[in-house]
């Protein structure tokens, strides 16, 4: 599908970009690109091959598996974003007791709680499917029964994703 090799190769060139940050980035949101582990990123990206492959055949522990994989690039993307931008993080920080707590090292909700009125608002489109996206991801660690959805909505939500990386990257900055 078109989107999937869309999404693959500006997933490549971007995280390639910011895997070299050095010379033109603040040192301390270098210092965070330089030790993030963006290949992996790339990886992750490259196995959506595997769930699309499979398109609607996909067993449930294939689709949670799936769920897992996308939940794992739009937390990264998020991380991503606020390595990008940490200076601007370190003004106002999420906080943990009194501490900071670094941009690589939030947990999904704390993410997405804290992209309100940055990337998006409360309640907004983008809200809701970042919250769609983590508790489909976090079905996978669930005992009990939780909505899986379905292939066809898991590919719906790839392409979905696909404008998810284009809101984060129009929202980073170049050098000139």
């Amino acid at each position: 599908m078109d989107y999937l090799i869309e999404i693959k190769e500006k997933s490549t060139q971007i995280l390639t970009f910011w895997s070299s940050p050095i010379g033109w980035a603040p040192d301390s949101a270098a210092d965070k690109l330089l030790v993030a582990r963006l290949d992996w990123m790339k990886d992750l990206t490259n196995c959506l091959d595997i769930w699309n492959d499979k398109s609607i055949f996909l067993t449930d522990g294939e689709l949670l598996l799936a769920w897992a994989n996308l939940g794992a690039l739009v937390e990264g993307w998020l991380k991503l974003f606020y390595c990008v931008y940490y200076e601007d993080y370190l003004r106002n920080p999420k906080l943990h007791k009194g501490k900071i707590i670094e941009p690589n090292n939030m947990r999904f909700e704390d993410l997405k709680q804290f992209s309100r009125g940055i990337l998006w608002d409360k309640g907004s489109e983008w809200d809701n499917w970042v919250e769609l996206i983590q508790h489909r991801r976090n079905a996978i660690h669930a005992f009990n029964d939780r909505n899986i959805g379905t292939p066809i909505e898991f590919a719906k939500n790839i392409q979905k994703y696909n404008i998810f990386i284009d809101i984060i990257d129009q929202r980073l900055p170049y050098p000139d």
